[in-house]
């Protein structure tokens, strides 16, 4: 089980962490798929691998727990969210209400001339997703998938949609990584090009439907069978 890989030896980090940066390499291991649901985060180990106190870890953890990232059990600690049927589809379910929105905020951002970038800035980011497919690099290619859709969110210009998708990016890793295997998790790179190419030409009624349909197939590709749970090693997870 996940608990028992954190026995394993493994080299800590060279020099002591802060909490931003423990935070950002748990977020990042959830959005890169290497930190599956279920896995316990012992405050022991992860103070160990990064080099600092229990007490850091802890807050760190509260802070995880505040963003459902991570579930606090009492007497038990503190684990990788599994999240239930329902509250996976809450989460494409307010992505699909969120997420056109941001797409209609930024064709309009474009247009008044506001964001004279935006679709050469989600092109690059597009061809890096689709350099990562080709070689192979899975966690590269899941990472980009979902900063994609962040991307999309910061150039419309909002602040709060801008952090709702940075929020529910991982809430939608863990819903994938419950209920789909995760070889197949990445967005396909081909349904971001139709979005970019309907964006740059101002297409909204396109550009909507393409992003409805788009979460519609990230939802339909989730199945609701029992999965056996992987041991993960948690030093390998975060440090790696």
């Amino acid at each position: 089980m996940a608990s028992s890989t954190l026995r394993r030896a493994a080299q800590p980090a060279a020099k002591a962490a802060s909490k931003a940066d423990i935070y950002e390499r748990i977020y990042e291991a959830v959005v890169e798929h290497r930190l599956l649901p279920g896995t316990k985060l012992s405050e022991e180990r992860v103070a160990e691998l990064f080099a600092v106190s229990r007490t850091q870890v802890r807050g760190v953890l509260q802070r995880l727990a505040v963003e459902q990232l991570v579930t606090l059990i009492p007497n038990r600690g503190a684990f990788v969210t599994t999240p239930s049927v329902d509250e996976a589809h809450d989460v494409l379910e307010v992505r699909r209400t969120l997420e056109p929105a941001i797409v209609l905020r930024l064709i309009d951002r474009i247009a008044e001339g506001k964001a004279p970038t935006a679709v050469k800035q989600l092109r690059a980011l597009l061809k890096r997703e689709q350099q990562a497919h080709a070689s192979g690099d899975r966690r590269a290619a899941v990472r980009l998938s979902g900063e994609f859709h962040v991307q999309l969110a910061q150039l419309s210009g909002s602040s709060i949609m801008a952090r709702m998708m940075r929020e529910l990016t991982p809430l939608t890793c863990l819903a994938i990584l419950t209920f789909e295997a995760p070889t197949v998790a990445a967005c396909p790179n081909d349904e971001h090009a139709l979005l970019i190419d309907a964006i740059e030409a101002g297409q909204k009624k396109a550009a909507v439907s393409l992003m409805t349909e788009h979460l519609h197939h990230i939802e339909r590709s989730l199945n609701l069978h029992e999965r056996e749970e992987p041991e993960i090693d948690l030093a390998e997870a975060l440090l790696g």
